[in-house]
């Protein structure tokens, strides 16, 4: 289950992050994908909500945590994204964007 949720400062990206001990990096999409781990609208009658909903595409599952990760916090320029677990081996973790995305060394 999802235990933390923010928006970045910027609003471009969304992380979440909960009881698997992962942390989820989204980013705003204008069209639908139904690729595993992407948030997509579902109506009551679980079919897929096209009309007013906001659709966000994974682009990030970052592993280091061992437990519950409960707390989330990003930087005033989105560079990093700050992550609390409950773990004692890593209970903080400072993601930088950059490498987690895959653009830096």
């Amino acid at each position: 289950s999802v235990l933390a949720l923010r928006f970045s400062t910027s609003g471009k990206y969304l992380a979440t992050a909960g009881d698997d001990s992962y942390v989820n990096i989204y980013v705003r999409s204008n069209s639908p994908s139904l690729a595993k781990g992407n948030l997509v609208g579902v109506g009551t009658d679980g079919k897929q909500v096209v009309e007013d909903v906001e659709h966000w595409n994974r682009i990030a599952l970052c592993r280091g945590h061992q437990l519950d990760v409960v707390g989330l916090a990003w930087a005033p320029d989105d560079s990093h994204l700050v992550s609390c677990s409950l773990d004692s081996v890593h209970p903080v973790i400072v993601w930088r964007l950059f490498d987690v995305l895959g653009k830096g060394g």
